[in-house]
């Protein structure tokens, strides 16, 4: 029964930190201007990156935050015909610490083993623009999520207090049940947008007594819109990644908030 009962845990414990590698996994489309480590579109292990070299020298940058070491491989492809792009790998003080120059069209990769950190990966426009979409990939055996979350009131999407973590809800409309505990909480939702749409977001307090609010933020954390104090906002996204954050400047409780989007 011993035996049993530890290959149970064990079976468990597996599933647990596996999906918790691939939880935050999306889609990615690139949002100008991120010609600049500055300016970089933030991204996390798993993830599967559209972007265009659409004018001559273009630089598209973006960042990754390991909180695990890890081997980590970084690859660009579907470079579109007559275009010649490259891949580079900087560390946070912006050294280039990999690169891959192949000639013409053919996909770069760079596997590299990684400490915890923040990197940054810059696909490089050698020569050659165009308005189709390259593919950049990330895929590694560590993790861009803490392995043990702390408590947080029983909250499904926890541990998402940063945009590096926020939760993943892919793209189309979004409803989720989830709480602000304990004080300061603050939970990050990330989605994507594929076509121009407008979008009504609506944030449901849990109780009359507690006052929670949320804003929106671009994939550069350039601010999209907010609740403006009534809970509620309609704005028009372009294509994009997006994040919401919801918070409370003085409230928390284990009782879910409500968070609703849906196309208008």
């Amino acid at each position: 029964m011993k035996k049993l009962f530890s290959l149970i845990i064990c079976a468990a414990l597996l599933f647990s930190i596996t999906f918790s590698g691939t939880a935050f996994a999306a889609t990615v489309y690139e949002t100008e201007s991120n010609d600049s480590t500055g300016t970089a579109n933030t991204i996390s292990a798993g993830d599967t990156v559209y972007g265009k070299i659409s004018f001559d020298k273009d630089n598209d940058y973006y960042k990754l935050r390991l909180t695990a070491g890890t081997s980590t491989t970084f690859s660009l492809s579907n470079i579109p015909g007559g275009c010649d792009y490259d891949l580079i790998l900087y560390d946070a003080n912006g050294s280039i610490i990999g690169s891959s120059t192949a000639f013409g069209n053919t996909s770069e990769k760079i596997t590299r083993t990684l400490s915890a950190g923040l990197y940054y990966i810059n696909v490089k426009g050698y020569s050659g623009t165009s308005s189709s979409n390259y593919t950049l990939t990330v895929s590694g055996s560590g993790s861009t999520t803490p392995t043990t979350p702390p408590v947080h009131g029983g909250d499904a999407y926890e541990f998402n207090d940063t945009r590096e973590l926020a939760s993943n809800m892919g793209s189309g409309s979004l409803y989720l049940e989830a709480n602000i505990h304990p004080l300061g909480d603050v939970d990050y939702y990330r989605f994507s947008v594929s076509s121009t749409t407008t979008e009504h977001i609506v944030l449901y307090n849990p109780a009359v007594d507690l006052s929670y609010h949320f804003s929106v933020y671009n994939s550069t954390g350039g601010y999209v819109c907010s609740d403006g104090g009534i809970g509620d906002c309609t704005v028009t996204l372009s294509p994009g990644t997006y994040y919401i954050k919801v918070f409370s400047y003085s409230s928390e409780s284990v009782l879910n908030y409500r968070l609703r989007m849906t196309a208008v």
